[in-house]
Formats: C-alpha cells, structure tokens, sequence
C-alpha cells in the first residue's frame, strides 16, 4: 500500500517554505557573506528567479504525467534501463543530501547546547522520529509545518524587533563596492539551494488540488526570498563584515535578541522550534528516498524500505565528514554543479523530451 494522504495548497507552501528555509536560514547568511561581503542579500534575492524555473519545469512535468511521481515518468521517457539507472540516482541524491541535512542539524545542536555529546546521538534520534512521520503518512509531516512553521517566521519577527537596537544600517553601505562578481559568484550556492523545491515533483501525485501546485510553488519561492534576503540583512546590518566568519550567524543574532529580564533566553526557544522545522525537511526527503525506492522495486509497500534506509541515513550522516569544516566545504564546493545537474539540468531535459515525445498535459 502506497502512499494515500492529500496535501493541501497551503501546506505545500509551508513544506516548501521549510523544505529550503529550515536549514538555508541557519547557514546561507554566513556561506554568501564570505563571497558577497555587505551585498549578501542580494544573493539571496538573485537566487530567486532560477527556484521559480525549478517549480515551472516540475509543475509542467507533472501536468503531462498526472498522478505519477518522477521516479516513475522516467521510465516512460527514457525506457526500462536507463530510466530505472537515473531513478537509481535520484534516490541516491535524496538519502546523500539528507545524511548532509541531518549532519547540518547535529552540528548546530552540539555547537549550540549540546557540544559534549556524540553526533550518532543526534543523528540517531532525529531519523527516528522522522521515520515515524514517514510511516504515519505524508499528511502527518505537513499538518506538522502547517502548524510549526508559522511559530518560526513569528519568533523570527520577534528577534528583529529586539536585536534591532544592534543593528548599524550602514553596515550595509556601499553596496555593491566590489561590483557585481562577488554576487554572481556568491549566488551560486544559494541556487543550488532553492533548487530543492524539485523535490515537489515527488510530491504532486499526493496534492489534493494539483492545478495549483505552480501558483503555490511560485507563491513559497517568493516567500523564501523575502525570508532569506531579511535574514541577510539583518545578518549584515548586526555582524558587518564578520557575517562571513559566522557559520550560524543567524543563531547568533537570536542569542542577542532579549528585553530586560523578562524577555531572555529565546535561543533555547528558537532552537526548540527550529527542531520540528529540520523533522519536516528531513523527513520530506526521506519520503521521497522511501517512496522513491519503493516504486523502483515494484514493492506493495512502501514502508517495508523505511528501517533499512533510516539505517543507511544515519550512516551517510555520520560517514560523510570529520568535521564542520568539512562540510561547510562540501556545501560551497562539489555540492553546486552536483545540484545543478541534478536539480536543473536533467529536469529540463526530461521536460524537453516529454515534448519531444508529444506528451500532452492533463487538464485539471
């Protein structure tokens, strides 16, 4: 028994919203500062037009292939072997990346509160509890960020207000003193991060509006721009030209936030809330992983693949990096033309053929 459970449009907003923002907010501000310097959120706001290409390729794959995911229209367009070997691959780039997320989340948590314990006791935990969302159903993890994710923007408001007293506007002056290279060079990572909204195209076979899903998608692009270009800013505006040096500079514009002594410790509050915010993208992922694999094979049920898979999440998790170091260099380097490709390239060019093809798209 495959999949059931319907989405609606406005949790597909939120998935998306989270699916990029939950660790892009933690971690882009200080990656696009170190090229971009003062002008990081314009990398952030350059980054917006290509997510919107991602969600109009996918939205017209989907239209053509109605209630199939991508894992299973490529078999149709390239035929039983080589569909089935890029398949193989796509499910490869969904549990990689993932290992890469859940790691970006055990590195916070022990940067932040928990620096003496191991990182298997992070990893361990959450792909557990993502694993249960994934066994529950794909409903489960959007009813989750439909009622979380709002929590997060709301607190992040909050944070603005208070640190706002830390905040020089002209750290954010002169811009563009370097011209315009160091934001296109800077842009490049935030591109292959919001090119991860593809991942809608394991998703629309569940939505239960489909000929929405390209205004909602486009809707949350819009929306994780606008996030991420204030997020840059207030990241510059406090820190200036040490926003590159930070790899959590948001994090620590929310330690600074307080009022007297009334209004303190919101970092705790924050990374409570950011937790439930790394379940729904981690576990978004690890469905299209389960699902994914589970249509490969041809299997009844899709859950018979949920432990062996979380068995191999946690071990990319941990097998991947020494250190944060390492990460980050994975993240600003081979990351890019590998998302790329993965993300942007080969989507268009399934899109090409199923016009080539003459594919019609469905009418909803």
């Amino acid at each position: 028994m495959h999949e059931r459970g319907k989405i609606s449009g406005l949790q597909i907003v939120f998935l998306l919203i989270n699916l990029v923002g939950a660790t892009a907010m933690v971690y882009l501000p200080g990656i696009t500062a170190t090229e971009a310097g003062r002008d990081s959120w314009m990398v952030a706001l350059l980054a917006t037009l290509p997510g919107i290409y991602v969600i109009l390729v996918v939205t017209a794959l989907g239209k053509r292939f109605p209630n199939q995911t991508m894992i299973q229209y490529m078999e149709t367009l390239l035929g039983p072997l080589a569909g089935k070997l890029l398949a193989l691959i796509y499910i490869l780039f969904f549990l990689h990346i993932n290992g890469v997320i859940v790691r970006e989340f055990g590195e916070l948590v022990a940067t932040a509160i928990m620096p003496t314990t191991p990182q298997v006791a992070f990893a361990v935990v959450l792909v557990m509890v993502c694993t249960y969302g994934v066994y529950q159903g794909l409903e489960v993890i959007a009813r989750v960020m439909e009622l979380i994710y709002p929590t997060i923007l709301i607190l992040f408001g909050l944070v603005l207000l208070l640190v706002s007293g830390h905040m020089d506007p002209g750290n954010l002056l002169p811009v563009m003193e370097n011209g315009i290279k160091p934001v296109l060079r800077g842009s490049l990572d935030p591109i292959a991060w919001r090119g991860e909204v593809f991942t809608l195209a394991m998703l629309m076979p569940y939505l239960a509006r489909p000929e929405i899903a390209r205004r909602n998608g486009i809707i949350a692009i819009i929306a994780i721009g606008f996030i991420l270009v204030v997020d840059a800013m207030t990241s510059t505006a406090v820190f200036g030209v040490s926003t590159g040096r930070l790899n959590y500079a948001t994090f620590e514009i929310v330690r600074l936030a307080g009022f007297g002594q009334f209004l303190t410790r919101l970092d705790a509050i924050w990374i409570a809330i950011w937790v439930l915010s790394i379940f729904g993208k981690v576990g978004l992922f690890h469905f299209a992983t389960v699902i994914g694999t589970a249509q490969l094979l041809r299997l009844k049920d899709h859950r018979v693949v949920l432990i062996p898979s979380s068995i191999l999440l946690i071990t990319m998790s941990l097998s991947q990096f020494d250190n944060v170091t390492e990460m980050v260099e994975f993240i600003v380097g081979a990351f890019i033309p590998y998302a790329y490709v993965i993300e942007i390239i080969i989507p268009t060019f399934l899109l090409i053929l199923a016009w080539l093809k003459g594919k019609t798209r469905a009418r909803w």
